[in-house]
């Protein structure tokens, strides 16, 4: 089988041309002449694999010119050429990046930091649900008035059958990662209904105010109340939102319940309840 003969180094052109399809052409041929002698080479022949035998390898002719499959081929060839002469590893005639800077392109990376956050576990984990009527020390009750949607809590006398228009209150208990046995947090929902007091602000106002809503699980702060007992008798209920706050009563008949702070001695905050069965 004859050998195929790569030119010199110093036959090559270093710029392409027409030229250098005698060197590479689409028939696979390496042409030299060299005092008037030339050598054609044109490989095409089959051979079994001596490993495998039954597989067929061979070398076809493309269907269509790839003049710049050619180009990159010439190049490689040159490199490899270029490494077995003395001193031209020290000249920089091109790199991988004049082959490659067609084909890489360098692009600035936008990355964009997302955050994400845990939804944080309640605080207050729930135990049970008890029925009670809770009336302030001077017994006046809770009753529920409704007008135009808007509903509140007013206390007052009652005498009789107006009993019955006593509110009954679900008291939901809660527990803690830290309990404490003076402190128990509850929740005061209308029984029956989706009613619960809940302190929140209103705009124009300084202090925190108590008002009657539905109660939402992911955030049970507004909703959730520190009952304490004193003295064996009364209990009060202080805003686990806003400490020093507590659900409280006028001295007058039927006004509202409130929340009002510690210090103010006008209001009654001390509650007593009755469980209803």
């Amino acid at each position: 089988m004859a050998v195929a003969e790569v030119p010199e180094f110093n036959d090559i052109s270093m710029e392409y041309s027409e030229h250098v399809e005698e060197f590479y052409s689409d028939d696979f041929s390496v042409q030299k002449k060299s005092n008037k002698k030339r050598v054609e080479w044109n490989h095409h022949e089959e051979c079994w694999s001596t490993y495998l035998p039954g597989i067929k390898r061979e070398i076809r002719k493309p269907e269509k010119h790839m003049l710049s499959f050619r180009k990159a081929v010439m190049l490689v060839v040159v490199l490899e050429k270029l490494k077995g002469k003395r001193g031209c590893e020290m000249q920089s005639f091109f790199d991988d990046d004049d082959l490659l800077n067609h084909i890489l392109v360098e692009e600035d990376i936008t990355c964009n930091k997302i955050e994400t956050q845990d939804a944080r576990k309640s605080q207050f984990q729930y135990n049970k649900t008890t029925v009670h009527v809770i009336r302030d020390y001077k017994q006046k009750s809770l009753v529920l008035q409704e007008f135009q949607g808007n509903a509140r809590l007013v206390a007052l006398s009652l005498q009789g059958q107006n009993i019955e228009l006593e509110a009954r209150i679900n008291v939901d208990t809660y527990l803690t990662a830290k309990p404490d046995i003076n402190k128990r947090p509850v929740t005061l929902g209308i029984a029956g209904r989706q009613l619960y007091l809940c302190c929140t602000t209103e705009e124009g106002r300084t202090e925190p105010v108590l008002s009657l809503k539905e109660k939402k699980n992911d955030d049970l702060l507004p909703f959730m109340f520190y009952k304490q007992l004193a003295n064996n008798k009364y209990n009060t209920f202080e805003s686990a939102a806003f400490p020093g706050y507590y659900i409280s009563t006028s001295q007058q008949e039927r006004e509202p319940v409130q929340l009002k702070p510690e210090e103010d001695q006008l209001f009654l905050r001390d509650f007593i309840l009755n469980p209803h069965f």
